[in-house]
């Protein structure tokens, strides 16, 4: 098969000629593509997607993408109305992927968490031409693709610290007509569940999307001065129309996170600079915890506005966002069939805390079981109508001729309007659940469990969440003999659905509430559970039984803020989600002084149940070694993290970039466990070799580090060597070169023998602050004069293994190994490490000292893969 594989990166033709045409027609309908081409020419040099990980992508380079991806889809028989998903993990590549073909063909958006047999069934229904992948699922999509007659176009980022795209696409027939879309044509379709388990396919048209990001713009203010956080995933309604394309219509930029779902306030406060965030009260609750009480928030971040949606956002949440930020919080209403339909907005517009604000004149209608429209203050289902709302939905037509009715859209929810034309929200006809903004259908969830030989009847349904609003839940009935758990149940579910869609109780019933019709009652098996998400009459639970499971409680207690908790209440029925579980993680692993496995809360959500699975490993003296990704094939990395604050947690990103086929070995450093701290890098590196040499007997040897654990990789190298093991790599990631420089080498070498270990670790602190300014560009040290001039480590309580490690640091003055370095510069410059290995890689990460293995891990890991990779396949003989 003839395949065209084209980097789209900043190049190609100008857009005049196309923005001449829309001059010429100011009336004419435009498409997504004729809108961003046009700001293209206004705002050439401009960003239009900036993120942590690459150069900003500009207005300019933006249009040429486009073109370009477009010719070449044109070229390779795909015309403007071939369907064309993409399924790749949330982030850059993946936005500019959907904007690249909305504006060219027709885009569908997959969310990339969906198991082979959702897969299987979307493709079923989507009647795709062609499915977007990255590598690493090329292969495990392909016999499904293969099944449903769709084609695989492979993605991959377009280069080191550049966004871009490069597609391997293959030739399906001749080339197509380059004609520009029909602007009532969709330009992407959507997904959603309603109270069936089959999704609604939701064709959004390009005159929809222009219409929506028009009444954002009226709405709020939007101009392309403005900058918006875009932490919502590009393959639901909101992340697209609203944080993707209302501010690529407007002229604005958007600002991506290294990784949405880690709420990281250096990068997304100072690194992006956004000046409107918009998000679900989930994300909302989540921003407020993490900035209250820090000092002067208000002077960090350059936000204007605030906007929440999906689901009310509670009065405390709202007042105490805007009381910390300073800023205004508004809440609006929409629907992925609709988009924004109504919103309090800034002044000179209208607000009313509490409610979704006034929808545009003549759009909205509250109407009565009669069809009618009903009076103020009345409740009735919401009807939508305007040129933000679809057309139909595809392929259903007994749906759209109950949904879309007399030139109406019937949203099913219900609500009411006062007698100012403010909305209000009562909930909802459908017995959808809303978990944080993640709509589920119960149906879906129900088929999945009866698959279970064990199960004769199953509906899923929505208990209250303090947090996320709602969550999901599910009662089963047994077949007769049959025995089950939900444990076991949840693993189960583990192989057909989402994570997020696993039912975090289960209840065992003997029968499923029914109405005269036979129909399941769900809402009264919501009722069983109670308001507070709990299971009515349930027994008291007892109190803890040993130190560690004290431990535990307190820490459960602490988070989810409720002394009430005891060891059997269930950590997500209690308020818990999976921001509060990664932070529970974290603590408990200090705890027990050693790794928790990430699915142990699936299995273990109480104190009961999680105290099993971890006390024998407690009680046993903690190894300082821990493997991920056993089953791997490539050499393993030794990895030495150097975290002796919090366990090296941080390595989880690197471990999940890196992936199952790359085996990882973390080593801890010293003192993490309690264990005496060695005086000196030499002699960490010497007490940790027996326990490489235990698990890999003879080389070649692949080691990496951090900090100062890159020190002690870079010793144990010489060791290895010094032993007759060959060592094909060192990854440094971006320890100080302080023992490097000859200048400080001599000052360290004299302060040893005449000052104090505690002074001779605060001139060490003191020439790493210097070597930091010394790698700053004059921009760089204007912008952080600050931090050079206040050590941030100096307002940090005492810590004696901080101290200890700062000591060894001091002493270290190596002499020259050669063995082959990749230093990863974040901070600190690595070419000074050429005067100790001469064969020695430098390559700039983004993210700083303190972040380049969570936010900036991508361009990082991807770096060491291909290293690892490149090792790997060559022969031994000629190594």
């Amino acid at each position: 098969m003839l395949r065209q594989s084209k980097t789209f990166e900043n190049r190609g033709a100008g857009i005049a000629g196309n923005l001449r045409d829309d001059k010429d027609q100011p009336d004419a309908p435009l498409t997504l593509g004729a809108a961003i081409r046009r700001n293209a020419y206004l705002f050439s040099r401009e960003p239009a997607i900036v993120c942590s990980t690459s150069a900003p992508l500009t207005y300019g380079d933006l249009g040429r993408q486009i073109d370009t991806v477009r010719r070449h889809l044109r070229d390779a028989g795909f015309d403007r109305e071939a369907r064309i998903g993409v399924m790749m993990p949330n982030g850059p590549e993946a936005v500019l992927g959907i904007v690249a073909l909305s504006c060219c063909a027709v885009a569908v958006p997959l969310d990339p968490r969906l198991t082979e047999a959702e897969i299987d069934q979307r493709l079923g229904r989507l009647h795709l031409s062609a499915l977007v992948l990255p590598h690493d699922r090329f292969e495990v999509i392909r016999p499904i693709a293969e099944q449903h007659g769709v084609a695989l176009i492979e993605a991959a980022p377009a280069g080191w610290h550049r966004l871009g795209l490069a597609l391997d696409i293959p030739a399906i027939g001749a080339p197509a007509l380059d004609e520009e879309p029909d602007p009532y044509a969709p330009a992407f379709i959507l997904q959603t569940s309603g109270t069936t388990a089959q999704p609604k396919l939701i064709p959004f048209s390009h005159a929809n999307m222009l219409a929506a990001a028009m009444r954002m713009q009226a709405w709020f203010g939007l101009t392309p001065r403005d900058r918006c956080l875009s932490v919502s995933p590009p393959f639901y309604s909101h992340g697209l129309k609203v944080t993707v394309f209302t501010p690529l219509v407007t002229g604005g930029s958007i600002a991506l996170p290294a990784n949405a779902g880690h709420l990281d306030l250096p990068e997304w406060f100072d690194a992006l600079r956004p000046t409107w965030l918009s998000a679900g009260p989930t994300l909302h609750r989540a921003l407020l915890d993490a900035t209250q009480g820090i000092a002067d928030v208000q002077s960090l971040h350059t936000l204007r506005l605030l906007i929440s949606g999906g689901a009310k956002l509670p009065d405390d949440v709202r007042e105490d966002l805007q009381a910390v930020l300073g800023v205004p919080v508004f809440e609006h209403y929409g629907s992925s069939e609709a988009a924004q339909i109504a919103a309090n907005c800034p002044p000179p517009g209208a607000s009313r805390p509490g409610t979704c604000g006034r929808p545009c004149p003549g759009t909205l209608a509250i109407m009565g079981e009669d069809e009618e429209p009903v009076a103020p203050g009345l409740k009735g289902e919401i009807w939508v109508r305007g040129p933000t709302v679809i057309q139909g939905y595809l392929d259903a037509p007994d749906l759209n001729r109950a949904a879309f009715v007399r030139g109406w859209f019937r949203t099913g929810d219900i609500g009411s309007l006062d007698d100012d034309g403010f909305l209000s929200l009562h909930g909802r006809l459908s017995e959808q659940i809303n978990r944080g903004g993640e709509k589920i259908a119960p149906g879906e969830i129900d088929i999945a469990l009866l698959r279970h030989p064990d199960i004769a009847e199953a509906a899923a349904f929505a208990v209250p969440h303090p947090r996320l609003g709602e969550d999901v839940a599910a009662a089963v009935v047994l077949h007769p003999g049959a025995r089950t758990t939900p444990a076991e149940l949840r693993r189960f579910l583990q192989q057909d659905l989402a994570s997020f869609k696993i039912p975090h109780r289960i209840l065992v019933l003997d029968a499923l509430p029914k109405g005269t019709t036979g129909k399941v009652q769900r809402r009264r098996l919501t009722e069983m559970i109670g308001p507070q998400g709990r299971a009515n009459a349930a027994p008291p639970g007892r109190p803890a039984s040993s130190h560690l499971e004290a431990d535990l409680l307190r820490l459960w207690r602490r988070l989810l803020k409720s002394e009430a908790l005891t060891v059997d209440d269930d950590f997500f029925e209690s308020g818990g989600d999976s921001l509060l579980a990664t932070e529970m993680l974290i603590e408990a692993e200090r705890l027990v002084g050693h790794p928790l496995p990430e699915t142990i809360m699936f299995e273990a959500e109480t104190i009961r149940r999680f105290m099993p699975r971890i006390a024998a490993q407690a009680a046993a003296p903690p190894a300082p070694v821990f493997q991920f990704h056993t089953d791997g094939d490539r050499p393993p990395l030794f990895f030495f993290h150097g975290d002796f604050a919090s366990g090296g947690f941080y390595v989880r990103r690197m471990v999940h970039l890196l992936g199952p086929d790359h085996p990882i070995i973390t080593i801890d450093p010293h003192g993490l466990h309690g264990e005496p701290i060695p005086s000196s890098i030499e002699a960490m590196a010497a007490d940790r070799l027996p326990h490489i040499l235990e698990r890999q007997a003879s080389g070649p040897f692949l080691l990496g580090g951090q900090c100062n654990g890159a020190l002690v990789a870079f010793e144990a190298a010489r060791l290895l060597m010094a032993a007759g093991h060959r060592v094909e790599m060192v990854a440094m990631v971006d320890p100080p070169t302080v023992s490097a420089r000859p200048m400080m080498r001599t000052i360290l070498r004299l302060a040893q023998h005449h000052v104090s270990p505690q002074r001779l670790a605060r001139i060490y602190d003191q020439l790493g602050r210097l070597e930091r300014v010394l790698k700053m560009s004059p921009g760089e040290f204007l912008a952080k004069a600050h931090d050079v001039v206040v050590n941030t480590d100096d307002r940090l309580p005492p810590s004696f293994r901080r101290q200890a490690f700062t000591v060894a640091m001091a002493r270290y003055l190596p002499a020259p190994l050669d063995v082959p370095v990749v230093f990863y510069s974040a901070s600190h410059d690595g070419r000074a490490w050429r005067r100790l290995s001469g064969n020695l890689e430098v390559i700039e990460v983004p993210g700083g000292h303190d972040y380049c293995l969570t936010t900036g891990a991508e361009l990082l890991v991807q770096h060491l893969r291909h290293r690892i990779d490149a090792l790997s396949e060559v022969p031994a003989r000629l190594r």
